[in-house]
């Protein structure tokens, strides 16, 4: 058990976790999600891993801490109903125009050629489209993998600076999820890196790679959506078709 001066002192010390934690989240979540409502329920698992928290364990703080500010903010987006009604039909519309357009091409569709065959004029309705395909996903992307172990998910692989083979050792799942995300194209692979490790936005990634945001958004949405193609043909459901 912590005592109490230094549980004052960890919570303090803290703050800025769960603010760094939140604002992560929030990346990825549609404009309607309030960052303060984030990291007031950071708080909370802040709170908690403080009282629960064993130092005779010799585990890391900040890590702990870490798990289960993601934690209480995971557990309070699934709460709520993210996708209304009217985007998750053009959801359904996009995984199919780009199904008919793949089969019909041969290829992957472009950019383009997805906003005509949806007939949207407007770069930034297709990204709202794309984002709200990724968020409607947040539940099955940020649950455990292992029933009451918040820290081993799709999303905490994908965000975590450590070598693959930690991932290896902990479950049959982990070890099919690096598998298939070192089968995505090195593009894909570098602006999940830099949009999930580095933090960076859709625009920044976009000055990096120069690219447009749009294109960016595509290739992030195309990069999550085959990850969850190959799991599925592995028999792990991740997300929507």
């Amino acid at each position: 058990m912590v005592q109490e001066k230094e549980r004052e002192r960890l919570i303090e010390e803290m703050m800025p976790l769960v603010a760094k934690v939140a604002m992560r989240i929030k990346q990825r979540l549609p404009a309607s999600v309030e960052l303060e409502d984030l990291m007031g329920y950071g708080y909370l698992g802040l709170v908690d891993a403080v009282n629960k928290y064993d130092p005779a364990k010799k585990e890391s703080f900040s890590k702990f801490a870490e798990i289960k500010i993601r934690g209480a903010i995971l557990d309070y987006l699934r709460s709520l109903d993210l996708l209304p009604r009217n985007k998750r039909k053009k959801v359904k519309e996009l995984e199919s125009a780009w199904n008919e357009l793949a089969l019909e091409l041969g290829r992957e569709p472009s950019l383009e050629e997805l906003m005509e065959k949806m007939d949207v004029k407007d770069e930034s309705e297709i990204m709202d489209v794309m984002m709200h395909s990724i968020n409607s996903t947040v539940k099955s992307l940020s649950d455990p993998v292992i029933e009451g172990v918040d820290e081993y998910t799709l999303l905490s692989v994908l965000e975590d600076d450590r070598d693959p083979p930690y991932f290896l050792e902990q479950n049959e799942f982990f070890q099919e999820l690096v598998r298939a995300i070192e089968m995505l194209p090195e593009r894909e692979k570098l602006v999940l890196s830099l949009y999930y490790t580095e933090g960076f936005t859709f625009k920044e990634i976009g000055s990096i790679l120069n690219i447009s945001e749009a294109r960016v958004c595509q290739i992030h949405w195309r990069a999550i959506r085959r990850i969850r193609k190959i799991l599925r043909e592995r028999g792990y459901e991740v997300g929507q078709n």
